[in-house]
């Protein structure tokens, strides 16, 4: 379950989304989305952070080599994201170090965007979305979280189609993430995302009990 500890001012709450690769959770965010909730999402803002944020990329290059950057003429431009990941991904604690640099300046992003929502308009929640939630130990900042589970086969079918990854590659991934069941454990709702679980229906349950619950 979650453990609400946010240092931020903001009036709305926070509700943590997460699932492993494959799970179908960016589907679960934009049913969210177009009931209206604003959903802030944690791997984009982690990609404009590699393709914009100067100081960092100079410190991935150094810390994992020249091979992680875009350059062009000797200049570094961006962040080689799939190399990156090869190398951080077979490596625990390259992991960590790279999750300790990041981190802080994601959680720094979200406080920000959450601070201007809540300026502009009023809504009951918000929609943190994030793959690595529990990890990250951003479910702390959540007064709520939500899991998004698919059978293991269903998940592989969906990334080797949608990002073109092999077979061995997307077990390897699923291997390294946090598994199903302590997600489960550690989540106040669960929705179910194979084939034939009626999806809108429980987006739709949740969304109902988080705003009479959050009000």
């Amino acid at each position: 379950m979650s453990n609400f500890s946010t240092d931020s001012m903001a009036r709305s709450s926070i509700v943590g989304l997460t699932g492993g690769i494959g799970s179908g959770k960016s589907t679960v965010a934009r049913v969210f989305s177009m009931l209206g909730i604003p959903v802030w999402d944690a791997d984009l803002a982690g990609q404009h952070l590699y393709s914009e944020n100067q100081e960092l990329q100079q410190w991935v290059v150094k810390k994992f080599g020249k091979s992680c950057g875009e350059w062009s003429e000797g200049n570094l431009l961006g962040i080689n994201r799939k190399e990156l990941a090869s190398i951080v991904f077979s490596d625990r604690d390259s992991l960590l170090a790279l999750n300790q640099k990041v981190h802080p300046l994601i959680r720094e992003i979200f406080t920000k965007w959450h601070e201007w929502n809540d300026q502009l308009y009023s809504f009951p929640y918000v929609i943190r979305e994030s793959a690595i939630l529990f990890e990250s130990n951003s479910h702390m900042d959540c007064s709520q979280v939500i899991s998004v589970e698919a059978k293991e086969p269903l998940r592989i079918k969906r990334v080797t189609k949608r990002d073109k990854w092999n077979i061995e590659d997307v077990e390897a991934r699923i291997s390294r993430q946090m598994q199903d069941i302590e997600r489960t454990e550690r989540s106040d709702y669960v929705i179910q995302n194979n084939a034939n679980d009626a999806l809108l229906q429980q987006v739709l349950h949740i969304h109902n009990s988080l705003s009479q619950s959050l009000l």
